[in-house]
């Protein structure tokens, strides 16, 4: 089967008044800002859209992503695999006053001439979704730290000397 990639510009209000689908992928080398900090020129999101408009006349997308990106682990400074499933529901806005007044439910979409850039739209969402601080969970670090655990002994504590005087 075919790959089939997602359009990098819409009509989403011609998309919601239809009420249509989109399924495909989106290339990470296609996207400028995130490309430099995830080393896999290769891979694409795989994304799907659900156009609508809602009870209260709100243009909106519904729609699901998933990927996965190759960072830096800021303690070993190995890479590993970060997996990105992130869901998102986004009301299509064409002026900030609009998206002041969208319900709690909907992010903003602006759109720009009637235009809706759906890659920058998707690069947001994965940017949105990345660490603060990319890492390996502990156990998978090459980088092993001291922890506290249940076995921590009073004798191992270097304040347990301050005990003695106190009496």
């Amino acid at each position: 089967m075919p790959e089939k990639y997602i359009p990098e510009h819409i009509d989403p209000y011609r998309f919601s008044e239809q009420n249509l689908h989109l399924d495909g992928l989106v290339k990470l080398a296609d996207m400028p800002r995130l490309n430099p900090t995830v080393g896999m020129d290769n891979d694409c999101v795989q994304v799907k859209m659900h156009f609508g408009v809602d009870e209260q006349g709100i243009n909106y997308i519904k729609g699901h992503l998933e990927t996965k990106l190759k960072l830096q682990c800021q303690r070993c400074m190995e890479p590993y695999l970060y997996e990105i499933m992130s869901d998102f529901m986004l009301g299509i806005v064409s002026s900030l006053d609009e998206a002041k007044a969208l319900p709690e439910l909907y992010e903003p979409a602006l759109t720009k001439d009637g235009s809706l850039a759906l890659r920058e739209l998707i690069e947001d969402e994965i940017i949105l979704n990345l660490p603060i601080i990319p890492r390996h969970e502990l156990e998978n670090c090459n980088v092993k730290l001291p922890y506290r655990d249940a076995e921590w002994e009073e004798t191992k504590n270097p304040f347990a000397v301050l005990k003695v005087l106190k009496k």
